[in-house]
Order: C-alpha cells, then sequence, then structure tokens
C-alpha cells in the first residue's frame, strides 16, 4: 500500500474511531468511562449485541456488544421507563440504528460517504469472523455494567 493511501485509510479509521465516541456521548445519557482503543485481527465472540454494516467510502461493520442488563439500563435512561424482555431486542436494535446513525451523520460532515444497513441482534454463542481487522473500545457505564464498541474493519 502506498504512504498516500495508508494515510488516507488512517484518516478513515480516525474518524470511524472519532464519530464512534461522539455517537455515544450523544445518545446515551449515563456518565461513561472509555479504556483506550485496541486494534486486533482475533474474532469476535459475542453473547448479545447489535451489528450495523456500513457501505461507501470504506465497508464494515459497528457492533455494541453488552449484556441484557446493561442494554436495558441505557433504555431506561433514555426513555424513562424500564425495558421488558419482550422488548429488549427491538430496542437494541434501535440503539444501534441511533449510534450508527449519528456515526454515518459524522462521517458525512467530514466527506467520507456511508450507507447503513438494518440492526442485525446477536443473541447466544456467536463467533465473528471475516474482517481485517477490528477496533474495540470499551465503555464502562457507572452503577451499570461495560459495553463494547467495535468497529470491523475491511
Amino acid at each position: 500500500m502506498s504512504s498516500s493511501t495508508e494515510t488516507k485509510v488512517n484518516e478513515i479509521i480516525k474518524e470511524l474511531y472519532n464519530g464512534s465516541v461522539q455517537a455515544i456521548k450523544n445518545v446515551v445519557p449515563i456518565d461513561h468511562e472509555f479504556e483506550a482503543p485496541k486494534m486486533s485481527t482475533q474474532p469476535l465472540n459475542v453473547e448479545f449485541g447489535v451489528l450495523i454494516g456500513y457501505s461507501g467510502t470504506f465497508k464494515g461493520d459497528l457492533l455494541i456488544q453488552a449484556d441484557n442488563k446493561v442494554f436495558s439500563a441505557i433504555g431506561e435512561a433514555l426513555y424513562g421507563m424500564e425495558i421488558s424482555d419482550e422488548m429488549l431486542d427491538s430496542f437494541s436494535g434501535e440503539l444501534g440504528n441511533m449510534l450508527a446513525g449519528s456515526l454515518s451523520t459524522h462521517l458525512a460532515n467530514t466527506g467520507i460517504d456511508t450507507d447503513i444497513t438494518h440492526p442485525t441482534i446477536i443473541s447466544g454463542q456467536a463467533k465473528l469472523t471475516g474482517f481485517k481487522r477490528v477496533l474495540e473500545v470499551a465503555i464502562h457505564y457507572q452503577n451499570v455494567g461495560d459495553m463494547k464498541m467495535s468497529l470491523l474493519l475491511n
């Protein structure tokens, strides 16, 4: 890869990360702390989460994973009422849409074109592969629990 192409890829990854962090800050109204991002090529093991695909200037996926109680607490913080087990999948998909939409808007404002897919809920034991690398960021929500945001990069 030429140095100018590598620079462009690194700029896109930087904007993906910055936009994702900003999306979390804008959408989730709970005090939080971000760990430093980590790059990996290892498969991801997911018990519960929402996956949204991206296409356009880059191709990849946004994966938000946490246990049910974290998604439920975020829903309660957003809507002021408890999210029932029957509504958890629907809410989780909507949260994924809100985060992906916010990220997509951020990217568009920086000149990076994206389209997003409908959310896919992952529940149970799943192993995700097929991406070149993944940028992972752990997020700690005070008195709630942890969430992991992963940008699967192709």
